[in-house]
């Protein structure tokens, strides 16, 4: 196991925050399954393909880590419980394991969430993009939500609005739902408040209680991270990789820690 790369214990949620590889490092691509590899390579534009490939081999070596095997030797697989397509998708998973794992990108940066809690999803989140708050908002947020949106301050509307769908996402990620559940069922805390699921109209009951928390993924990002079940710790990560393609941790005191 690298030393470089943490356990995660009974109760905790660890969640790995890194920038988008710049030059596609063939270190890296080795990692892939060969699935994974048909995946990376039908990406038309270079910076999904950076993405992607970070995506799944940070996703490799922290779940290897992990098991005290090689990145190659891990085993992902995929269900969805909501259609009987032959090939794989849905929600991710460590095969044979006991982990939880869920992956998101976004713009250039890239995260990946483990736990031993209970399910999890992560969702990240780059800021931009006034235009599609408008036309999102109506169909995204609950009525609650959208009235304490629009009470917020013209230039801060557009980073509350992310920070909505960054929860919403991690809570769907988590249960295994994605977009086939309407986000607008969902109503969340508001930006400015501590995470939390407060509503979920609609939903079967009886179910596992949501824990939500935010997440830092730097400067112009917004992320979060659910896990289902009790309470739990989440610890963040920020690394990176260098040129050759090795994993690198981020300065002594970048890693935070939170309940959620």
């Amino acid at each position: 196991m690298s030393p470089d790369i943490p356990r995660v214990g009974a109760g905790q949620c660890h969640v790995w925050i890194a920038d988008a590889v710049r030059v596609p490092s063939p270190s890296l691509l080795e990692l892939l399954d060969a699935r994974e590899r048909a995946r990376h390579d039908a990406f038309v534009r270079e910076t999904d393909r950076a993405l992607y490939l970070t995506a799944h081999a940070l996703a490799r070596e922290v779940v290897a880590a992990q098991l005290g095997v090689g990145p190659r030797e891990v085993r992902f697989t995929q269900e969805c419980r909501h259609c009987d397509r032959p090939e794989p998708h849905g929600k991710p998973g460590v095969a044979d394991s006991a982990l939880e794992l869920s992956l998101s990108h976004s713009g250039d940066r890239v995260a990946v969430a483990l736990s031993l809690a209970g399910p999890v999803g992560v969702d990240i989140e780059e800021v931009g993009g006034e235009g599609r708050v408008a036309d999102l908002a109506p169909v995204v947020l609950a009525e609650a939500e959208r009235a304490a949106l629009e009470g917020l301050p013209a230039e801060e509307r557009t980073r509350g609005f992310i920070r909505y769908w960054a929860r919403k996402e991690a809570v769907l990620k988590a249960t295994g739902d994605g977009l086939t559940v309407e986000p607008a069922l969902l109503t969340v805390s508001a930006p400015d408040a501590p995470a939390a699921l407060l509503e979920w109209r609609k939903r079967v009951e009886p179910h596992p209680p949501v824990r939500l928390h935010d997440v830092d993924a730097g400067d112009g990002y917004r992320a979060a991270v659910a896990v289902l079940g009790d309470q739990c710790r989440v610890v963040r990560h920020e690394v990176g990789y260098g040129g050759d393609g090795t994993l690198v941790p981020a300065p002594p005191g970048v890693t935070t820690s939170a309940r959620c």
